[in-house]
């Protein structure tokens, strides 16, 4: 019997992967020039968008609606005078700075703008009424914080407000040039350059403020000198935009732009603007030449005193009636003479007001204390000079 034997092998089927097809799409000409032309019109939008013209109705709706003096005005400036005044007390510009995204001082002082440009003096009033209510408040404030905190010393945050110069007005002449040309263009938001406009006004207002409740007058009336010249200053650029971007009516018709019609609806302003410019260049001249004199007097006395393993301090200077008097701290070894006083008296120039400099110095001994078996450790003038910079 035979018998045939099958043998089964396994079915081994093999798959091949496929790969993915490729699309591969060929550019016509057509499909390029439909691209070409969705560029060209997005571009003609985007100049469309651009080269809107000034809706000057709304924008006088605009500038009329934040002159008045509404509820959010008084709570947003209190608010921002708060962190002001505080930011100053603390000495902190940061603080000084973040407060003026809070404030709202740039809306009446367009308002006065826009008054004097359309000829009308019923906004004029309410503008004018809301800004020196603001400005009365923001200074009450910091009046109040100047007497919650009479203990605490003024700050060169403070101080800093108390030297106003024609610089400081041409900076207020370009922020509120800035502020009427965000205000009249459809694409720019005005509460970004009104808080550079806050900047120039909300800290001196504060700052005088202060520096009444400490019964500084001088520094408190310079504080307050540097605020009105900012508000004048930002007024009349104002004004110049406005008339500048077509603002100009007589009652209820466009009048002609000329130069004199300009002058004759700011003539007030600029003739402050003008005294306010005089009485800035001269107190700029005369603080550059405050500091010509300080700088030569400081190189001529370090010059004279820094030997002998002496090094000087501080030098302040204190103006008297018929002199200047002018104190110097030395730290050394040895003392100068009273005959070196006098020979450096007759060195030192005239001050501003051409009388006599006086020098008048004091002596810190710096006494050397060492173990007895330590070795000759002569200290050096260069290194007597970097031990008092560093505790300095």
């Amino acid at each position: 019997m035979v018998c045939n034997k099958v043998t089964r092998w396994p079915l081994i089927m093999t798959t091949e992967k496929k790969e993915d097809p490729t699309i591969i799409v060929q550019e016509t000409p057509d499909q390029e020039k439909y691209e070409l032309l969705k560029e060209k019109l997005w571009y003609k939008q985007a100049l469309r968008e651009n080269s809107k013209t000034i809706d000057h109705k709304q924008v006088r709706l605009n500038i009329q609606a934040d002159a008045l003096p509404s509820k959010t005005f008084f709570i947003m400036n209190a608010l921002a005078a708060i962190i002001a005044g505080y930011g100053l007390l603390a000495d902190s510009v940061a603080v000084v700075i973040g407060a003026m995204l809070v404030a709202m001082m740039l809306g009446p002082i367009s308002g006065i703008a826009l008054a004097f440009i359309d000829n009308r003096w019923i906004l004029f009033r309410t503008a004018f009424t809301t800004l020196v209510l603001g400005v009365a408040m923001i200074y009450s404030i910091g009046f109040m914080l100047g007497l919650i905190n009479i203990n605490l010393p003024i700050t060169q945050e403070i101080l800093s407000r108390t030297q106003p110069t024609i610089m400081d007005l041409m900076i207020a002449l370009a922020g509120g040039a800035a502020g009427a040309f965000a205000a009249v263009s459809p694409r720019l938001s005005v509460a970004v350059v009104g808080v550079a406009v806050a900047t120039a006004l909300v800290p001196p207002l504060v700052a005088s403020g202060i520096l009444l409740a400490h019964m500084e007058w001088k520094n408190a009336g310079n504080a307050f000198i540097l605020a009105l010249t900012n508000i004048v200053a930002i007024q009349v650029s104002s004004s110049l935009v406005l008339w500048l971007t077509g603002f100009r009516r007589g009652s209820d018709i466009e009048v002609k732009s000329t130069v004199v019609e300009f002058i004759k609806r700011n003539f007030i302003s600029l003739l402050f603007l003008l005294s306010l410019t005089v009485y800035l260049s001269f107190n700029f001249t005369h603080m550059l030449n405050k500091q010509l004199y300080e700088n030569k007097v400081n190189a001529d006395i370090s010059e004279f005193f820094n030997k002998n393993n002496n090094i000087i301090d501080t030098i302040q200077f204190d103006k008297r009636q018929d002199f200047t008097l002018i104190r110097v701290v030395i730290r050394g070894d040895t003392p100068p003479q009273a005959s070196d006083v006098e020979k450096l008296n007759e060195l030192l120039k005239a001050d501003l007001k051409k009388e006599l400099s006086i020098v008048q110095v004091r002596f810190i001994p710096v006494e050397i204390i060492e173990a007895r078996n330590s070795p000759n450790l002569n200290i050096k003038q260069t290194e007597a000079a970097k031990l008092v910079k560093n505790k300095n």
